[in-house]
């Protein structure tokens, strides 16, 4: 079984490569409570009916924010265990966050 979700990704300093792909900047100045309070505010965004896509164009700290979020499909083993488990728990159409290695995350299953 596979999924497909888009994602937003906040970074912060204990992120596993601080370094966002969006902006090329360094992340060692995010503290984790900073980046929780962001994730949040894109979380209440999302959650209003805003284009979740735009949102992860605008904000996303991943490399796939060029793609407005878009993971692709992707199946059980592929992702880390804590990203992979929130993506398997959504129903299509549901939005969900978690904390993983990379930092913090919405996820929107899409498929």
């Amino acid at each position: 079984m596979s999924v497909r979700c888009q994602h937003l990704l906040v970074k912060w300093k204990g992120s596993r490569n601080p370094v966002s792909r969006r902006t090329n900047k360094g992340t060692d100045d995010v503290s984790e409570e900073a980046a929780k309070a962001e994730l949040d505010k894109y979380l209440t965004r999302a959650k209003a009916g805003e284009d979740f896509g735009a949102l992860c164009n605008e904000r996303s700290d991943c490399g796939s924010y060029a793609s407005n979020g878009d993971l692709g499909f992707f199946s059980k083993g592929q992702m880390q265990k804590p990203f992979e488990e929130a993506t398997f728990a959504l129903q299509i159409g549901e939005i969900g966050t978690v904390l993983s290695d990379s930092g913090f995350h919405i996820i929107k299953r899409t498929g």
